[in-house]
């Protein structure tokens, strides 16, 4: 995989839009604007992305291990098998971003914006969500267990079939969302909001629920021990 410099990337991405399959590990890419640009399968381990813009771009198949990613706007990216490894996404847009089959393990999402994400099958196990909106989002067959998403908005969301074990959803807003199917084993769920929310078929056991309005919300055929 061949290494290019900072300036070389902007000179392709202004001249092609095709940035693909080098190795970017460790750039400086901050404070810039490279909308719609192609970076599929490029390597950016430790690379700094923060404050930047980023939105449309493909980064499909790409290595953005513990990145930077920070304050920036990613919204409408394609983040399809992306390694995002430990990385900080925290105060960014990503907004309608596609992150099917990505591994967002231990990634910090923290009062991101992720609505209208999709994140089917995507690993976002011990990942932080505290006080992202994730209204509408499609976290179906995802892995979350062991995920931080204190005060979180799942609003619409689709969480079925999600594991989410051993996870931390105090004061979450689930109002609407579908966890039909869902695993929530050992779940802190206090102070949730779950007004028409369906958990039909959902696994509770040794979850601990205390919503603060469950209005016609389903809970047909949950399990609970």
């Amino acid at each position: 995989m061949q290494r290019i410099s900072k300036v070389k990337v902007l000179e392709l991405a202004f001249t092609t839009g095709d940035v693909s399959g080098y190795d970017l590990s460790g750039i400086d890419l901050s404070d810039t604007e490279l909308i719609g640009v192609n970076f599929k399968g490029c390597k950016f381990n430790g690379a700094k992305l923060n404050s930047a813009n980023f939105c449309l771009s493909n980064f499909e198949d790409s290595d953005l291990s513990n990145c930077d990613l920070s304050s920036s706007n990613f919204a409408g990216a394609n983040m399809k098998k992306a390694n995002l490894v430990n990385s900080d996404l925290s105060f960014s847009s990503f907004v309608g971003v596609d992150f099917t089959d990505a591994n967002l393990t231990k990634a910090n999402l923290s009062v991101s914006h992720i609505l209208l994400a999709n994140f089917e099958n995507a690993k976002l196990n011990g990942a932080k969500l505290r006080q992202c909106d994730a209204t509408l989002a499609n976290f179906s067959k995802a892995d979350l267990s062991g995920v931080d998403a204190f005060a979180a908005t799942f609003t619409g969301a689709n969480l079925s079939y999600t594991l989410i074990q051993n996870a931390v959803l105090d004061k979450a807003d689930l109002n609407a969302a579908n966890l039909s199917g869902a695993d929530l084993r050992n779940s802190s769920m206090l102070d949730v909001y779950l007004k028409t929310t369906n958990l039909s078929n959902a696994n509770l056991s040794r979850a601990r629920l205390r919503a603060i309005d469950q209005t016609r919300a389903n809970f047909e055929g949950v399990i609970e021990e």
